[in-house]
């Protein structure tokens, strides 16, 4: 009983301290995130607030769908 009630101890602890509160900063950057896959519309959100958005993103390319054969592939 003693091993369980230290382990879920050890468990809640980490638990907390991998999920604390976000700071200042960080929330700031989350609400920035609408604007991180377009570099432009970042570009004229930040000449506007005067807030960086630090995640510009690129978009990811779609793989091309490969066409579907009847040969076997070795």
């Amino acid at each position: 009983m003693l091993m369980f009630v230290c382990g879920l101890a050890v468990l809640l602890a980490g638990s907390y301290c991998c999920i604390h509160l976000p700071d200042a900063e960080a929330l700031e950057q989350a609400a920035l995130l609408p604007f991180a896959d377009d570099p432009q519309a970042a570009r004229s959100m930040s000449r506007a607030t005067g807030r960086v958005c630090q995640e510009v993103v690129s978009p990811a390319v779609e793989p091309i769908p490969r066409a579907e054969t009847w040969a076997f592939e070795a």
